[in-house]
């Protein structure tokens, strides 16, 4: 016997959104915007202004890691020992060509001992639905490629 209960009609909204709310929220790992504390390697007998001229290239060099490398290499992935040709900085920030490779050099180690330290990524939820029209995308591509086939064939 079926009974027209208020909470079974709340039971048929509820439960079908909270799957929805729970399949579309994924949990994403990404860089501190943050420099993290020690990224920056200044020398203890440095002046005040070379102290401040190192924290800027630390901070340059912090900034291509958060806005290119992370995009490339994901979190608990390891870097290649080389760094890509395109994590460099302005040659005003880091000097002559020499000391602008060689920092290059360097952060790049200091940012590959970081990359796998817990502290330096942050975790988030955010909203993504292409669980629900990837699918849908791809069976058209496929059916497309089908299509294509049938006439190259035809």
């Amino acid at each position: 016997m079926l009974y027209n209960r208020a909470i079974d009609r709340l039971l048929i909204i509820a439960v079908p959104a909270a799957l929805f709310v729970y399949a579309s929220t994924r949990p994403v790992i990404r860089l501190s915007p943050d420099m993290p504390p020690g990224f920056a390697e200044v020398p203890p007998h440095a002046s005040p202004q070379q102290r401040a001229a190192e924290e800027h290239i630390a901070q340059a060099y912090w900034n291509q890691a958060v806005t290119l490398i992370q995009w490339r290499y994901s979190y608990g992935s390891p870097l290649p020992v080389e760094p890509p040709d395109d994590f460099q900085i302005g040659a005003q920030s880091a000097g002559t060509a020499k000391t602008a490779r060689d920092s290059q050099l360097r952060y790049w180690l200091r940012l590959r001992r970081f990359w796998d330290v817990p502290s330096t990524w942050t975790t988030s939820h955010e909203w993504n639905t292409h669980w629900l029209t990837d699918p849908i995308s791809n069976g058209v591509e496929g059916i497309q490629e089908y299509v294509r086939d049938l006439i190259r064939r035809g």
